[in-house]
Order: C-alpha cells, then sequence, then structure tokens
C-alpha cells in the first residue's frame, strides 16, 4: 500500500484537506460549548431540513474518533482526490455522506462522524485497487482486514452495550462505495450499478423523511418528536404540538403521555373527536392514571 501524502502537500488536495480540517474547527468549536445542534441528525430532516444529512459528518465525539477519521479521510481520500480531480471527489464525497448518513438515520438513530465516508472510500478503492491501475497500491490486505475486523468488533460493541456505535452507515458506506467503485470499472453494468445507488438513496432518503417512523429499528424513535411537542404545548403552540406528538405516536403508539398530550392538543383547537380517540387511546394503555380516566371520561381502574 502506497503512503499517504506529507501535511506539507495539503495544498495539493484541497477538497479532502478542507473537509479535515473544517472537521477539526467544528469538532474543537462543539468541545468548546458552541451550539452546533444545527448540524446535527435528528427529527427535522423530517421537516425538510436534508442539509443535516450531509453536516453530521463533521463532528466527532471525542479525540481518537477525530483523528481515527481523518486518518483514513487523508490516507484514502487522497488516493481518491489525485486520480479523480477535486469536483469529482466533492461529488463522491456528498454522495457517500448522504448515503451513509440517510439509511443510519431511517433504520437506527442517527449519529456523527466520518466513520460512513471512511467505509464508503473503503469500499470503493476495494473495487479499484483489483480492478483499476491506477489504484493498484491503494489497499493492501492488512488494511482490508482491519476495516473488516473493526466493523464487526463495532458491532460486538454496540450489541454489548460497551460503546454505541453508527453500525448501519459504516454498512451502508461500505455498500455506496462498492457499487461506486464496480459502476466505474465495469462499463457494462453501470446502468445497472447506478440503478443500485438510485435506488439506496432513494431508501435512504425516503426512510429519513416520511417512512421514518414506520421503520426505524433503534426503539428510541418518537421520543424527541414527544418532547418537542410537550415543549409546543406548553408554549401554547398547539398546532405545531399536534405535528410533533402525531409523529411520536407514530413511533411510540404505546407510550401514553404523548397520546394524552395530543389530546390536549386537539382539544385546544376544538376538534373534539380527535381529542376523545387521543384520549381514549391514552386511558387503554393505563387505565389507572387519574388524568387520562378523567379526559377519557371514565372512571381509574385500580392497578
Amino acid at each position: 500500500m502506497s503512503s499517504a501524502p506529507s501535511w506539507k502537500e495539503l495544498p495539493k488536495y484541497p477538497v479532502i484537506a478542507g473537509i479535515g480540517l473544517l472537521s477539526i474547527g467544528v469538532t474543537v468549536a462543539w468541545w468548546s460549548g458552541t451550539n452546533i445542534s444545527f448540524l446535527f441528525e435528528n427529527a427535522e430532516i423530517r421537516r425538510g431540513q436534508l442539509w443535516r444529512v450531509f453536516t453530521s459528518v463533521l463532528p466527532h465525539l471525542d479525540i481518537l474518533h477525530l483523528a481515527f477519521n481523518l486518518y483514513w479521510l487523508w490516507t484514502l481520500g487522497t488516493t481518491v482526490e489525485r486520480v479523480f480531480g477535486h469536483l469529482k471527489t466533492v461529488l463522491l464525497i456528498l454522495l457517500l455522506a448522504l448515503g451513509s448518513g440517510s439509511i443510519d438515520f431511517a433504520f437506527a438513530q442517527g449519529g456523527v462522524g466520518l466513520s460512513g465516508v471512511g467505509y464508503g472510500l473503503f469500499g470503493l478503492l476495494y473495487v479499484l485497487s483489483h480492478r483499476d491501475p491506477r489504484f493498484t497500491d491503494s489497499l493492501n490486505a492488512r488494511t482490508v482486514n482491519l476495516f473488516v475486523g473493526w466493523f464487526f468488533i463495532c458491532i460486538f460493541a454496540t450489541v454489548t452495550h460497551v460503546f454505541s456505535v453508527a453500525n448501519v452507515a459504516h454498512g451502508a458506506g461500505a455498500v455506496f462505495g462498492l457499487l461506486l467503485g464496480y459502476a466505474i470499472v465495469l462499463p457494462g453494468r453501470r446502468v445497472l450499478c447506478a440503478a443500485g445507488i438510485a435506488t439506496l438513496v432513494v431508501v435512504g432518503l425516503g426512510g429519513a423523511t416520511l417512512a421514518r417512523p414506520f421503520i426505524n429499528l433503534s426503539g428510541q424513535g418518537g421520543y424527541e418528536e414527544g418532547q418537542w411537542g410537550y415543549a409546543a404545548l406548553l408554549a401554547n403552540r398547539n398546532q405545531e404540538a399536534i405535528r410533533w406528538l402525531r409523529d411520536a405516536t407514530r413511533y411510540q403508539p404505546k407510550v401514553a403521555s404523548f397520546w394524552y398530550d395530543l389530546g390536549i392538543a386537539y382539544q385546544r383547537l376544538d376538534n373534539r373527536q380527535a381529542a376523545s380517540t387521543a384520549y381514549q387511546r391514552a386511558y387503554e394503555l393505563e387505565p389507572s392514571d387519574a388524568s387520562y380516566a378523567e379526559a377519557a371520561g371514565k372512571k381509574p381502574k385500580a392497578n
């Protein structure tokens, strides 16, 4: 495997260097207490703030997270930028960020960092290193084993609650990278590979927006929406509260408080039928709660 360029060659790789420096700046600002919440993946993506899928790659949790991702961004990304040029590298990075970030948010919790992009570059170079002479020395067996091994270590760490990792982003990034690589080296199957990439983009964007309440597997979806709905309710922003709380009940249909708060918002807007339905659902879930029983016109049941 060819060695990575030295830091003195930063000007030759403005795209990769720029992303790395921007990541450092954003991360240090976050660690210093600056509010960068507008960069994170959260429920606002479902309200059209799609830039969060891209910007969430910039912040990093700690120094090891940052250093690991920057090392591989520089090692792998400069190879891509050297061969493909600056513009194509920008487009590749954006596509890998979109693919890994949107699919991770759709099916899991979403996260921060460049690891999804890193796995995308790894998948891309894995194909190119075997089929394109320009990339012959871009990967070696040790690097391949490291990425594959780290992928499974991260899954194990997440399952055993040692630490949480955006494993879906890793896997999605790698798949996008592999498909991009095959689209480049197999002209006869380029349309098929492009169709696969387009399908995954649609799945990612659709899953991160309209379909997320129905496909998210994290078990944590809806609580953020429930909190925002409750805050809107306290501020008497009832239409906004309904919007968030309806989402919360789609994610978590068995959380009685979400239904009760939704009923209050409907009642304030004089939608009695919808309020009655929401109150009834809250009572059915927790019949011993006096507030829910009163709202539903029932008597509380003993535990």
